[in-house]
């Protein structure tokens, strides 16, 4: 989309002779980092000239050509020594923090995100993730893989809540669930039918005991999760992804911001709308 607003702006370039040329807005910006930080930093607001220097750290004659360069392709205008967007400017400029900012999300983890299934997050959803936090891999091994959900048992006082979504067995997930519970926290748990069938073939009697207590929120999901699982707690996510071979990776990814919540819940109610609540086992 950036691209394409981009290419469709053309700057009238001068020739020695008198003629003009149609130079692509895509060279003003893309050919210069400079460019693209005063546009980023005018979207925020207008400047004053000497405020621009002092943030870009450079002279006002290292600065007028490109700030000339911007007011000729009329993606900025200026009063006095005052600049702003114009309307075409501010509308790049805000593709283009959108652009950065899902460049720097995915891209910071290329190697990752690059080579692990995300498609069973919802389009919407994944197109708001990068605005939601820094994404953080962090890399365990097989055995620890329930390490950092015990760890954050340990501070779950100030928890309200615990939104799972799960197609791997926790070892002590009675035990687990029923402490969140006894802080009093709303656990709710989407489970596939694979770890369904498990728990209630060889943890039948805990499983149970949760479901009859009705402390714990039990939903089956009737199709297969095509990911490991998915936690949300406070400003907390943590995913565990399968790679694009479907090969189960103890990495995980965190996400942690005020923005969190709201986004992690989406997720989950679009996983819980198409899940059973279990009553009975």
């Amino acid at each position: 989309m950036l691209i394409e607003i981009l290419c469709q702006c053309k700057l009238n370039v001068p020739l020695r002779g008198g003629d003009l040329i149609k130079k692509p807005i895509e060279e003003v910006l893309l050919a210069s980092e400079k460019r693209k930080r005063i546009l980023l930093i005018l979207l925020e607001s207008p400047q004053e000239m000497e405020t621009l220097l002092v943030v870009l750290g450079t002279t006002r004659s290292g600065l007028l050509p490109q700030m000339k360069m911007l007011l000729k392709s009329h993606l900025i205008s200026k009063h006095k020594d005052s600049y702003k967007l114009t309307t075409i400017g501010r509308l790049i400029a805000k593709k283009m923090a959108s652009f950065l900012c899902t460049a720097e999300t995915f891209g910071g983890n290329c190697d990752y995100m690059g080579t692990h299934y995300l498609d069973f997050i919802p389009e919407p959803l994944l197109e708001r993730l990068p605005n939601i936090g820094t994404c953080t891999i962090i890399d365990t091994n097989i055995c620890d893989v329930f390490e950092g959900d015990e760890k954050l048992l340990e501070n779950a006082n100030g928890l309200k809540y615990w939104f799972e979504i799960s197609s791997i067995v926790h070892p002590t997930f009675h035990d687990f669930y029923m402490e969140m519970a006894d802080y009093g926290m709303e656990v709710s748990v989407i489970i596939s039918r694979e770890v369904y069938e498990k728990i209630r073939q060889d943890y039948y009697e805990n499983f149970k005991e949760i479901i009859d207590l009705g402390l714990v929120s039990f939903y089956l999901y009737p199709e297969k999760l095509e990911f490991a699982s998915f936690i949300l707690s406070g400003d907390f996510m943590e995913f565990k992804l399968f790679t694009m071979n479907g090969i189960y990776d103890p990495k995980k990814l965190h996400i942690c911001s005020p923005a969190t919540f709201d986004w992690g819940k989406e997720l989950f109610e679009y996983y819980r709308k198409q899940s059973k609540l279990i009553i009975d086992v």
